[in-house]
């Protein structure tokens, strides 16, 4: 049952009914974190379900534009693509995307503020896609999805089958091992319209990889048959009820996750299964006032058929063995926005997520966020959303445990004891130059769930501009800066991470597009001084659990991809990443690796 564990944990479920009804969100992303814990996450999953239901977006929309374009190939110049306020934007996908880990990246590149995050991909920006969204679309060059009907249904599919030769699979820079890899990966969006006013509709994007020669260097499964739900897979029930829209949805996602001490050895990667399933809906209360809420189950397990082997001590325990960092989450949050004349909006956000995990590693906790927002145009092509409220988390004490004998000991528990009670804002601007120029910012604070702590707190800012250089070309450049800082325990560290993403695409005929593209990322961690107490010296030396160090990636990238006919495509890209340790425990130098990825893929829209 999902109300029954979060009331329990209330003196009075009536108090909190009634804070909840005067929360809501009108959001613009920012920062990538999960649903339930995180303000922009959760806000994120309004506005998309706003987008999801129009029927009811002109109580929830402004009308403004948020200086999103899309490129005329013809004229070389940029259009106005008539979307509303809210929108995401899609001007720096290609650049960001080159330090976006993806199941076979060999990117470090991800935000320690994301690491908790098993709903997408832990990059350093956000999502190019929204919460009922699969994270790839199968025809990246094409224009739009080819449909088919069966009877009643209408489908849009298509097929991506690749191979991949990797250098350097398991990142070392000792004993690199090589392998072959392909992939197949089967995208369907496809729809029912039961009634007039209901839908059944089933967005997925699912495939296997299979590692031919060394199948135990992949994440999680045999190798032989590595399984890929990207995130954003749903199952959903739209039904229309007078003035109240509701989605009735299933979302599952298996995918590699990744830990957030900052080791570079493959250990740190884990496969992770993920289902969501909730009821939301929006109430049109009148011409300005706008309701939603969301009451959501979410179990996210982690795939590993055996514990690491630890030498002295056996089969691992705590942090040793991912299955630690399953749990199971219960959320109820609410959405109340103002928006008197459609040109602009404000209101509350806010809600509440138990939170229990399978094993004893990290503790249960309750956790609680409240705030306000203002969205509003503030020149033509000008966009501008803030907002700022109260995060409170709330976990049960446990005692540090270890394991093992003297002079061997791990971790049983991550000795985290601590609660948060703490501010968050955002603030994001978006602007059009001119038609050949967009450019945004964004910045703010945050709270939100941890692996290896109870949670991590951080600062960033993110910034990105686009361009039209010459016709058919298109320039994008991203930047970020976060500072982030662990709330305690064993593994407890804190970051400063800040670098940049250039991408060049350009059209070269009707029918061939290339892509060059390069990142940079520094990554500084440093073990907090007083995240190891007392008992956990006493227990051995510990130092070396917390992967502290300084360390730099570089990465290029390159692709080509020709349009066969109008329906399918090839694509040829190739990797290559170059991480160099500067500092850390032990013998640093020994984590500096390089890797080289060739992959050819085919696309067939049907």
């Amino acid at each position: 049952m999902l109300l029954p564990p979060l009331f329990r944990r209330f003196d009075s479920s009536l108090g909190m009914l009634v804070a909840l009804t005067l929360m809501s969100a009108v959001w613009t992303p920012q920062v990538q974190a999960q649903y339930g814990v995180s303000p922009s996450q959760t806000g994120m999953f309004f506005d998309d379900l706003r987008s999801r239901q129009k029927a009811e977006a002109a109580a929830s929309k402004s009308g403004a534009r948020d200086g999103d374009v899309v490129y005329d190939y013809e004229s070389g110049l940029y259009r106005s693509s008539g979307e509303s306020m809210g929108q995401r934007s899609t001007d720096y996908e290609s650049s960001r995307e080159i330090s976006r880990p993806a199941v076979r990246s060999g990117s470090a590149a991800f935000a320690a503020r994301t690491a908790g995050d098993y709903t997408n991909y832990a990059g350093q920006y956000t999502s190019p896609t929204g919460f009922f969204a699969p994270t790839y679309i199968s025809d990246p060059f094409l224009n739009g999805r080819r449909n088919l009907r069966l009877g009643p249904v209408n489908i849009g599919f298509g097929l991506y089958q690749g191979v991949e030769y990797n250098d350097n699979v398991n990142r070392s820079g000792t004993d690199p091992i090589d392998d072959i890899i392909t992939s197949t990966l089967l995208n369907i969006d496809m729809n029912y319209q039961v009634t007039q006013n209901n839908r059944l509709s089933l967005t997925t994007a699912i495939g296997f990889d299979n590692y031919w020669n060394h199948p135990e260097m992949s994440p999680y499964g045999s190798g032989n048959f590595v399984l890929n739900v990207l995130p954003g897979s749903t199952l959903a029930f739209d039904i229309k009820a007078g003035p109240v829209f509701i989605t009735i949805y299933d979302r599952i996602s298996v995918r590699p996750a990744v830990r957030n001490d900052f080791a570079l050895t493959r250990n740190q990667v884990f496969g992770v299964f993920q289902n969501d399933a909730g009821i939301a809906a929006n109430w049109r209360i009148n011409s300005a006032w706008t309701l939603a809420v969301n009451l959501m189950h979410s179990d996210a397990m982690a795939l590993q058929d055996q514990p690491q082997n630890i030498p002295g001590v056996g089969r691992g325990r705590g942090a040793d063995n991912q299955d630690s960092f399953s749990r199971t989450t219960d959320s109820i949050h609410t959405s109340l926005s103002f928006s008197p004349t459609g040109t602009w909006a404000t209101g509350f956000e806010g809600g509440v997520t138990d939170l229990k995990y399978k094993n004893e590693f990290n503790p249960d906790g309750l956790l609680t966020n409240a705030g306000v927002f203002l969205a509003l145009p503030m020149a033509k092509n000008t966009y501008a959303r803030f907002a700022a409220g109260w995060q409170n988390f709330e976990f049960d004490d446990i005692a540090y445990k270890t394991y093992g004998p003297p002079g061997a000991a791990r971790p049983l528990t991550s000795g985290d004891n601590t609660d948060l009670d703490d501010f968050y804002y955002s603030a994001t601007f978006s602007n059009q130059l001119n038609s050949r120029v967009s450019h945004s910012l964004s910045f703010g604070r945050e709270s939100a769930l941890n692996v290896t702590s109870n949670f991590v707190t951080a600062d960033f800012v993110n910034y990105g501009v686009s361009f039209i250089a010459w016709k058919g070309s298109r320039i994008s450049l991203s930047s970020y800066v976060e500072q982030a800082e662990m709330s305690g325990g064993v593994y407890a560290q804190e970051t400063l991470q800040y670098g940049l993403d250039l991408h060049l695409s350009h059209r070269i005929t009707s029918k061939l597009t290339g892509g060059i593209g390069y990142h940079y990322g520094r990554t500084d961690a440093e073990r907090m001084g007083n995240s190891i107490g007392p008992a956990a010296k006493a227990a051995g030396d510990l130092g070396s659990y917390a992967n502290a160090g300084l360390f730099d990636q570089h990465a290029w990238n390159f692709d080509l991809t020709y349009a066969l006919s109008n329906k399918a495509n090839l694509v040829f890209g190739y990797r290559y990443y170059l991480t160099n340790m500067l500092s850390g425990p032990g013998n640093f130098n020994d984590q500096d690796f390089t890797q080289n990825r060739f992959i050819l893929g085919f696309n067939y829209n049907f």
